[in-house]
């Protein structure tokens, strides 16, 4: 199981690229700038034709890095957008982000997603490269709540690596793509669902974020994927 201690420097480190490498790859971990624009591309399309329209609502959004998703939900017309991130380092590069993008709709909060909790419902949660960062206790305690963030009639967006077939996890790898050592845990589809079963949401659709042969596919063992929830009303 990865330990979520060398999991939380390898985050809380990521602060240190900030200007060395484009302002989304900090969080998003693409370093090669025509992936990069190929990846934000891409998966925004999808993204936002999944959803409905987002001006107007509430948005959570945990996990948030340097808050280039809860930029985009601002962009759209989102009229509250909660970031929660627990690498200070990433939330001090995200509020001077805002800041510069005049987006005072946006606040940001340092804190743990699975020690993150609110009374106040949202229009949609939206969850991105996260779970994949958790050990099977902290997924667990986060799922736990999960349902309770999301107001009745609300949606969940989770974004997510997923293992093919079988579980894939890289325990404290040195990663020569990020020059680092890198943990993650790499879930399947099936583990996800079941996972969520009974948690008081219900699964509207879900599939790979990228199409098989799409340049993205990187890595045989593993595939980006996209589930939308509904909390019930």
């Amino acid at each position: 199981m990865i330990d979520p201690e060398k999991v939380r420097r390898f985050w809380q480190g990521r602060a240190a690229v900030a200007g060395k490498v484009a302002f989304e790859s900090v969080a998003n971990l693409e370093q090669d700038q025509s992936n990069l624009q190929l990846k934000i591309d891409d998966e925004t399309a999808k993204v936002f034709d999944w959803l409905p329209a987002v001006a107007g609502m509430s948005v959570l959004d945990l996990g948030a890095g340097v808050g280039q998703w809860s930029f985009r939900f601002a962009e759209r017309g989102a009229t509250r957008v909660l970031a929660v991130e627990y690498a200070q380092g990433l939330v001090e590069i995200a509020e001077v982000e805002a800041r510069r993008r005049g987006m005072e709709q946006v606040e940001f909060q340092v804190c743990s997603a699975e020690g993150f909790d609110t009374r106040e419902c949202f229009d949609l949660v939206f969850i991105s490269g996260l779970f994949v960062y958790l050990n099977d206790d902290q997924a667990r305690s986060l799922l736990d709540r999960l349902a309770g963030f999301v107001r009745p009639g609300g949606l969940l967006m989770v974004r997510d690596g997923t293992g093919v077939g079988v579980r894939h996890e890289i325990n404290d790898r040195f990663s020569e793509h990020l020059g680092e050592f890198y943990s993650a845990t790499y879930r399947t589809r099936d583990d996800y669902l079941r996972e969520i079963e009974g948690r008081g949401i219900e699964l509207l659709r879900d599939e790979n974020m990228f199409e098989e042969g799409h340049p993205l596919n990187k890595y045989p063992e593993t595939r980006l994927h996209l589930f939308m929830f509904r909390r019930p009303a």
